[in-house]
């Protein structure tokens, strides 16, 4: 039975039968039978309605070329700009995103340190740049030196960019500070925020199906 449908298309001449081969729907596992498509055409799964496959045609990899773009400039503004400056009876002082690192290593939490430093600065920054240079590689069609492994890197950094959780937890921690002093907010903490929202859009735009064909492609040329 298929379980796959293209929403507000019916059967004609718009889609071609591509035999018998079978995909899998990527939320439910649900066994689709795969189609060619026409331009501006996608295949949802019946059952709960994810998207199975995309016209290649109608996807680009310039949004996550341009938001890894953005990303990265906004993490080396974010990392050499002050966070916030907090204010104790005429006490001032400010915090960088290196400043926690900091700390944490100054009283012996050397491993929390290490963990942190990895987080929230090395992992985001290097993810944003996997993204930037793979999109590059497929936009510009030039087979770049190890684009094919920075593919994989790519998924295993994805997991380790927490730079939203250090937004929230930044803004939580200002909270408390307030009960104890003035807190004001620097202009690092905009490219913070920045970085965060850059990254949320590269991940959500970067199509990794789509990525290895054009690297395939590149290879063979």
């Amino acid at each position: 039975m298929d379980h796959c449908s293209f929403p507000g298309i019916t059967s004609g001449s718009d889609v071609t039968d591509a035999g018998t081969k079978w995909i899998h729907c990527p939320s439910c596992e649900s066994l689709c039978r795969d189609r060619l498509l026409s331009k501006h055409m996608e295949l949802r799964c019946r059952r709960c309605g994810a998207r199975v496959k995309v016209s290649r045609g109608t996807y680009s990899l310039q949004p996550a070329f341009a938001f890894s773009t953005a990303g990265l400039f906004a993490a080396i503004l974010a990392n050499i700009n002050p966070i916030m400056t907090f204010d104790v009876v005429g006490d001032s002082q400010s915090g960088w995103i290196i400043t926690g690192v900091e700390k944490l290593y100054e009283q012996g939490y050397w491993p929390l340190a290490a963990l942190v430093l990895f987080a929230s600065i090395m992992a985001p920054i290097l993810y944003l740049a996997a993204v930037w240079y793979v999109s590059a590689a497929c936009l510009l069609k030039l087979p770049l030196p190890i684009s094919r492994k920075a593919l994989p890197c790519i998924g295993i950094l994805e997991p380790w960019n927490l730079v939203p959780v250090y937004a929230i937890a930044t803004v939580v921690s200002v909270v408390k500070l307030k009960m104890l002093g003035d807190v004001h907010w620097e202009l690092g903490a905009r490219w913070v925020l920045g970085m965060a929202l850059c990254s949320l859009l590269a991940s959500q735009s970067f199509d990794y199906e789509i990525v290895r064909e054009k690297l395939l492609a590149l290879r063979k040329s």
